[in-house]
């Protein structure tokens, strides 16, 4: 069974300017899981996909607006996409980290949306950069970059506003949002609220085990445990497990890092006996890559799961992989 979705006009003009073809694409409707008893739930990033799969199962039809090994923060809605987010029984979002899913939300009243914010409590930006533990000299090297002021960007210029988006990397702010996530899907099929509510639990365990876990392979080592990424995507991670993150802010993943940048970090390489560059799985390696050259040591990947990267790795072997991997680079 079908429905036809009902976009409203306002949200159709602000998407695309379109008229005739969006009016079109309304005729045509679009499938839904209303006869199928499912709920139709919109992600944008893949550790809000994960626990909409794992908490609402069968009993949901989800619809992830990323494509894996792309820069999530980067999507551009079409007119179709924006449809599906009116239409959708529940969209996730996390303010400021796509623009474009702002956008389309913000044209409508937003009944059918849970804000990832009023469950967990996000990092400003700002306050990422200090957990990231930022020493003088990189700070200096940042403000020479920026002309003296810090921009609020992360991934490739895009503007993450006010907060900081990647909350998670740390596991128990995920568990939390799988509470609110089964409270809420209860709320819109109360049939299916028990089953939502242990599924939650079971997520949750898992979290806190993987927590537990991800804890003592990092206190296993001693020291301040710096690690260099392409940008502070991590902040999160270093903020839980007391790790020192070192990101290259203010440089374009696409670009070498400035001459300033670049002294200020092999003054710290040298300093905290730094010997690995870390990428990102969305991003050009180039930048870390040349950072490393030059400061003869080693580059490696990080998955920041924004995105799936293979179905063979889920959100919890993805952290305990970047586990491994950081503390190697410690060894």
């Amino acid at each position: 069974m079908t429905r036809a979705l009902r976009p409203s006009r306002r949200s159709l003009l602000a998407a695309a300017g379109l008229g005739a073809g969006a009016a079109a694409l309304t005729a045509c409707g679009s499938s839904t899981t209303e006869g199928r008893g499912g709920l139709s739930v919109v992600t944008s990033a893949y550790p809000l996909a994960y626990l909409v799969t794992r908490i609402g199962g069968e009993h949901v039809e989800l619809t992830d607006l990323t494509t894996p090994g792309a820069d999530a923060h980067g999507i551009e809605l079409s007119v179709k996409q924006v449809m599906t987010v009116e239409s959708a029984d529940l969209v996730l979002q996390i303010p400021g980290l796509q623009a474009s899913l702002d956008d389309a939300i913000s044209s409508q009243d937003g009944e059918n949306v849970l804000d990832v914010s009023s469950v967990v409590t996000l990092l400003p930006v700002g306050e990422a950069e200090k957990h990231s533990h930022e020493s003088e000299e990189e700070h200096a090297a940042h403000e020479h970059e920026d002309g003296g002021e810090h921009e609020d960007e992360g991934h490739e210029g895009h503007d993450h506003g006010p907060d900081d988006p990647h909350f998670w990397h740390d596991p128990l702010l995920m568990a939390d949002l799988a509470d609110a996530l089964a409270e809420r899907l209860g709320e819109l099929a109360p049939d299916s609220a028990d089953a939502f509510t242990a599924s939650a639990q079971e997520v949750r365990t898992e979290l806190e085990t993987l927590d537990a876990e991800l804890a003592e392979s990092f206190g296993s080592v001693e020291g301040r445990k710096p690690f260099i990424t392409s940008h502070a995507a991590y902040a999160y991670l270093a903020e839980r497990y007391d790790l020192h993150q070192i990101g290259i802010s203010g440089v374009d993943p696409e670009n070498e890092p400035s001459p300033q940048r670049l002294l200020a970090l092999e003054k710290v390489v040298d300093e905290e006996g730094v010997t690995t560059v870390f990428f990102e799985t969305s991003a050009s390696p180039k930048v870390a890559q040349t950072l490393a050259n030059n400061l003869g040591i080693n580059s490696a990947e990080l998955d920041n799961l924004e995105t799936q990267q293979s179905e063979d790795a889920d959100y919890a072997q993805v952290m305990r992989d970047n586990c491994t991997a950081l503390v190697e680079s410690w060894s």
